[in-house]
């Protein structure tokens, strides 16, 4: 029989940690990776949530990672990174935005977008006295995005981490064509309309030097291409 998969929670933390621990008893929890924003480090009631989260569920493994603030980018990148490492370690993973601020809320659901990760919230009830009760669980639910075209995708794949020149990225593409030719020159011409295209919708950068064109992923082409892999290693 096939051994169940270990459950990790990505947490987001705030300033409050009833919301969070109500939600996470909702599931299995084998581990938690708490995300704050760096220099939340210095901040009492973010801390105070955190140690609170850890005497809650003592006993379960815990990591703090730290993300950045401004940047919702950036701070998706790193979220994905550390989904795909536990993904890759054989783990489901999970993400609570129940109590975490907002741009880290912000970044979880774009991992969430790129990813298919599943994302999900506390429905919160008060009685009388204001007094927080946990009514149920909200699956965030995911807006498809469209996939790129095979072609376009095909140029964020070589583009790997840069290329200096459209003929370079040729190159990578189809090996077998031969610099100089009319079959060469179609190609150079192809790539070009994807590259507009894909300039034009923020996917990649370009920067014009001397007479070539060096091409690189844009944040956003580092986040879609990242998600991807993680959808498509889930898929396997």
């Amino acid at each position: 029989m096939e051994k169940a998969k270990e459950l990790t929670h990505l947490v987001p933390v705030g300033f409050t940690s009833n919301k969070l621990i109500a939600s996470l008893r909702q599931f299995p929890v084998h581990k938690i990776i708490i995300l704050t924003h760096k220099g939340d480090a210095e901040q009492n009631k973010v801390q105070s949530a955190v140690n609170d989260i850890k005497k809650a569920f003592t006993g379960v493994k815990i990591q703090n990672r730290v993300v950045p603030r401004e940047n919702v980018l950036d701070s998706s990148l790193q979220i994905l990174d550390i989904a795909e490492e536990e993904i890759r370690s054989g783990s489901t993973v999970k993400i609570n935005v129940s109590g975490g601020l907002r741009n880290i809320g912000i970044s979880a659901y774009i991992v969430s977008l790129v990813s298919n990760i599943s994302i999900y919230t506390d429905i919160p009830e008060h009685d009388d006295n204001e007094i927080y009760h946990l009514k149920g669980i909200l699956d965030i639910p995911l807006f498809p995005i469209k996939d790129l075209a095979r072609e376009q995708l095909s140029i964020l794949e070589k583009v790997e981490d840069g290329v200096d020149s459209v003929d370079i990225l040729i190159s990578r593409l189809k090996p077998e064509l031969e610099k100089g030719t009319t079959e060469f020159g179609n190609e150079r011409s192809r790539l070009s309309h994807h590259i507009r295209k894909l300039n034009n919708t923020g996917f990649i950068e370009t920067e014009k030097i001397s007479k070539n064109l060096v091409i690189r992923k844009s944040k956003l082409g580092e986040i879609y291409m990242k998600g991807k892999e993680i959808k498509n290693y889930g898929q396997k």
